[in-house]
């Protein structure tokens, strides 16, 4: 039975013995995450009010705009300011109020289309790239829990598999998403229990996704609520962290959580004792 204080004492212990190159690994990491947790894009969309009366200050022609309670706009400019009307016109109420909605349905369909492919763009740059270097630095902390890690594992992804890792990568987040949808409680559940798929895909690039979903699965049963309380027993360093402006994140917290994930997977899937 695995504790806390031994799996943060040997990511510890490791993490101090190869610690530059921990250091940055983990900054590489927290900018993966962090990219990654923010992929989702959107954006907000006005239409511009119509308005009843315009007068410009800066030039000598006024714009009267007079309407009718009853049926229509009565519409009268003069534009050169010699008291006669240059443009005397009626429009519609109901022509306005289709052209408005008109307007609105375009700049909806409009603002649907960029965020559709700006979102396509975002998960093309997280799965193709950013997710390969995550899945890259969690297998440096978990070779680096044996023998002093190489960099090179970072790119690992890149090397062979690619396609396979990507894809067992996008379909674990992707049945976590899923999950989430039920009133998010389930999602966190979900992501606990694929904790391990990095590691597990680390050790065994060509391992079929559900192979390694239900290897994840199997690991963490009845380890779910134990690792959230690892998780938990951070938050003093995070603190911390955020009033030292992060300095304490990159040169230390940062690594010794990284290296303590680690420890866990290999404690988890080998006994406590593992080398």
């Amino acid at each position: 039975m695995w504790t806390r204080k031994s799996v943060k004492q040997r990511g510890k212990k490791v993490f101090y013995l190869n610690y530059w190159k921990c250091v940055l690994v983990a900054l590489i990491l927290c900018f993966v995450i962090g990219a990654t947790g923010g992929s989702s894009s959107g954006g907000s969309y006005s239409i511009p009010a119509l308005t009843q009366q315009i007068t410009s200050s800066d030039s000598d022609s006024d714009i009267d705009t007079d309407i009718d309670s009853d049926t229509d706009f009565d519409l009268q400019v003069d534009l050169d300011g010699d008291g006669v009307n240059d443009i005397d016109s009626t429009v519609d109420k109901d022509q306005a109020v289709e052209f408005a909605v008109g307007a609105f349905i375009a700049a909806f369909v409009v603002g649907l289309i960029i965020s559709v492919i700006i979102g396509a763009f975002a998960l093309a740059f997280k799965y193709l790239l950013l997710t390969p270097f995550e899945y890259g630095c969690r297998k440096f902390f978990r070779k680096n829990l044996d023998e002093p890690a190489k960099l090179s594992n970072i790119v690992y992804v890149f090397d062979s598999h690619y396609k396979n890792v990507v894809k067992t990568a996008f379909l674990r987040d992707l049945f976590i998403w899923l999950w989430s949808l039920l009133f998010v409680i389930p999602g966190i559940i979900k992501s606990y229990e694929y904790r391990l798929v990095p590691y597990i895909v680390s050790e065994n690039p060509n391992i079929n996704y559900k192979d390694a979903l239900a290897e994840s699965k199997k690991l963490m049963q009845g380890n779910k609520w134990k690792s959230f309380v690892l998780d938990l027993s951070f938050i003093g360093w995070d603190i911390l962290s955020l009033m030292t402006w992060g300095f304490l994140d990159i040169f230390f917290v940062g690594p010794y959580k990284a290296s303590t994930d680690a420890a866990l997977y290999e404690t988890l899937k080998y006994g406590i004792d593992a080398k």
